[in-house]
């Protein structure tokens, strides 16, 4: 007589290839979100996703694959904000994002969030502005960013090294005009103050992998030339940013295999044929 409940290792490839699954669909939505088309509600893949993650998964059973998704969900949601995105969306991306790296290998050390950046006495910014590069939302953004680089280091696709230094000098230009101060070199002390910041935040065991790709970044250190480019909470600068960061995620997930679901849709599965496919679906009773 057959057991009314599924193997447990089994029933976690389900749960697994079902998040695989919701996270494409949810990245999709996003960035289809994001070029402007119409969108449909992700509150409900979001939330079906963290469940699972959550509740369901063991904590050692994500591949860097599903990390790799996990983390372009959460910095796809990042620069959708202002095409219609809510808080809340954001807020569950987050968490994801925050989960995914408690579980990842490469932050065993179990170091939390990167708290935000305390300046020196000597370096804080008016009393009557009292961000820190830290809380920015374009820090934010790049801290994400050189953190999915590391982790997809092996599927990276062209340009990623040019965002990376754009979202340098994004964060550094919103926090030089965010200061009172506007003396000569300030923003050559805020782009120092930005990739100091991007140092403290890594975590131990990645810090070796991101230190040596910050190394390659080349952000502008002229002002003039900065904000010729653009400044602003709207700038083209940023359009142009965002639209490139778009594109990159785009072209990351083509390098992804595809959800296993998917998979079968499509009648071909991984190393089988089409008949070996077919017959694997005639048993499973798909």
């Amino acid at each position: 007589m057959e057991s009314p409940t599924a193997d447990p290792d089994t029933q976690a490839e389900v749960d697994l290839m079902i998040l695989d699954y919701l996270l494409c669909m949810a990245i999709d939505q996003v960035l289809d979100s994001g070029n402007g088309k119409v969108e449909d509600d992700t509150s409900w893949s979001l939330d079906t996703i963290n469940t699972i993650k959550t509740a369901l998964l063991p904590s050692d059973t994500l591949s860097k694959d599903m990390q790799i998704k996990t983390q372009i969900l959460e910095l796809a949601q990042l620069f959708s904000d202002g095409n219609g995105k809510t808080e809340r969306s954001r807020g569950l991306a987050t968490e994801l994002s925050q989960e995914d790296q408690r579980r990842s290998p490469i932050t065993r050390s179990g170091k939390s969030t990167p708290q935000p950046y305390q300046p020196h006495e000597s370096d804080k910014l008016p009393a009557h502005d009292t961000r820190v590069v830290a809380v920015d939302r374009s820090y934010n953004a790049l801290v994400r960013f050189v953190t999915l680089c590391g982790t997809a280091r092996d599927n990276l696709p062209d340009g990623h090294a040019d965002i990376a230094a754009k979202l340098i000098t994004e964060a550094a230009l919103n926090e030089y005009h965010t200061a009172g101060v506007k003396a000569p070199g300030r923003y050559r002390e805020c782009i120092e103050r930005v990739t100091a910041c991007l140092r403290e935040a890594s975590d131990p065991y990645a810090e070796q992998v991101n230190l040596a790709y910050l190394s390659t970044l080349l952000p502008s250190i002229d002002l003039a030339s900065a904000e010729s480019e653009g400044s602003g909470q709207k700038s083209p600068r940023g359009d142009t940013i965002t639209r490139s960061v778009h594109r990159f995620l785009t072209d990351l997930m083509k390098t992804l295999d595809p959800p296993i679901l998917i998979q079968l849709e499509r009648g071909k599965l991984g190393g089988l044929s089409r008949e070996e496919t077919q017959q694997l679906k005639d048993r499973i009773g798909l």
